[in-house]
């Protein structure tokens, strides 16, 4: 059967120009010229657990539908700028089968609307550190942390510094987010407690810095004082926030205070 899908996803690329096959399988598959991303082992088991409880109950046609594959999938190809065109392949033990996703996706949108305040090279590159943090944590342990992006003059007017600014008097392109040579860094004052503020043009001005919460917020039950503190900065600025939560690990983004996109990284 394993040849037969392979033929089949290489027709399918071949006939839809889509040259992205995300795998969600325990094992690797070689698919010769297409890009291979391998779904997090994590949400494979996900996967094959809800397909078992599913399977008992006859309701196997909702396993597709699990929270998580479409943001994964969409999260991915954002974030390296690749098509949002893609080939799924699932191949598991009691469940084989291949799917397309050939629209724009979600945050393909929510990026477009978010290009007003902030560029969008400079969030997609903000989103990919955040989705890392999200993923490994630091040295194992899930770390949360925040990023307000845009209109910088008056987030910094609106916040104070918790501790000494690590970012203070480097270079432009030390604090440069689009850099991934830069990450290492990011990740390791992740661990510091307040936020990062980043300008439009996605350089680091501050890290471990607090935000003024200003006005009511509504917002979801549960949600702590990182999500409603870049709510607030977002509401009386115009910035983007992303919020990678300590809890899960789950990424929110932030505009006009309120939460345009959930991520949820702990089903991936």
């Amino acid at each position: 059967m394993l040849n037969y899908i392979i033929e089949f996803i290489k027709l399918i690329s071949e006939k839809l120009k889509i040259n992205n096959v995300v795998l969600v399988s325990d094992i690797d598959i070689n698919f010769d010229n297409l890009r291979v991303i391998k779904a997090p082992k994590q949400y494979i088991e996900t996967i094959k657990n809800t397909f078992a409880i599913t399977g008992s109950c006859g309701l196997t046609e909702s396993v597709m539908s699990i929270p998580g594959i479409s943001e994964f999938i969409e999260t991915f190809l954002e974030v390296t700028e690749e098509s949002s065109k893609a080939i799924v392949c699932v191949y598991l033990p009691s469940l084989k089968g291949v799917f397309v996703i050939d629209s724009e996706s979600k945050l393909s949108k929510i990026l477009k609307e978010c290009s007003e305040y902030v560029k969008p090279e400079a969030l997609r590159a903000t989103l990919a550190v955040a989705l890392s943090i999200a993923f490994k944590g630091r040295e194992g342990r899930k770390t949360g942390t925040a990023f307000v992006l845009g209109d910088e003059e008056n987030v910094m007017k609106k916040s104070r510094q918790a501790i000494l600014n690590p970012y203070e008097g480097h270079p432009k392109e030390r604090r440069d987010i689009k850099n991934p040579e830069n990450w290492e860094s990011v990740r390791e004052f992740a661990q510091l407690d307040g936020v990062f503020v980043i300008d439009s043009e996605g350089y680091i001005l501050a890290a471990g810095r607090y935000l003024d919460i200003e006005g009511e917020l509504v917002l979801k039950y549960g949600l702590g004082g990182r999500h409603i503190a870049c709510a607030s900065i977002t509401k009386t600025t115009k910035s983007i926030a992303i919020v990678v939560s300590s809890s899960g690990g789950d990424i929110t983004i932030f505009k006009d205070g309120k939460p345009i996109i959930e991520i949820p990284v702990s089903l991936m």
